[in-house]
């Protein structure tokens, strides 16, 4: 008589490695040892868009740079726009806070 094998009987200690896996997630959530789903999607969006940001960022000042326009300086941008200079604060200001600047004095 041939004995015939469980072929799921392989699959057992698998089982219990995932059920043990659940479990550890279950009771460190519980603990608030790690972060809810929520929070990790939150996070990995801020992230997201973080990236693009300094991906523009990057992009508009090396751009700028190859064609001879300096990076941006905050407080030089913010002294332009008080002493009325809107030129200078045309190269010395990020596009936003100057066409901000430009639409406050219309």
């Amino acid at each position: 008589m041939v004995a015939v094998l469980n072929p799921y009987r392989a699959y057992l200690p698998l089982l219990g490695v995932g059920a043990g896996v659940v479990l550890a997630i279950y009771l460190a959530r519980k603990a608030n040892i790690i972060p809810s789903f929520n929070e990790i999607a939150y996070n990995t969006g801020s992230a997201a868009v973080e990236a693009v940001d300094s991906v523009l960022t990057g992009t508009v000042e090396a751009t700028g740079a190859i064609f001879g326009i300096p990076k941006t300086d905050k407080t030089q941008c913010q002294r332009d726009i008080e002493a009325g200079h809107m030129w200078d604060a045309s190269f010395s200001c990020p596009a936003r806070d100057f066409l901000g600047a430009a639409w406050d004095r219309l």
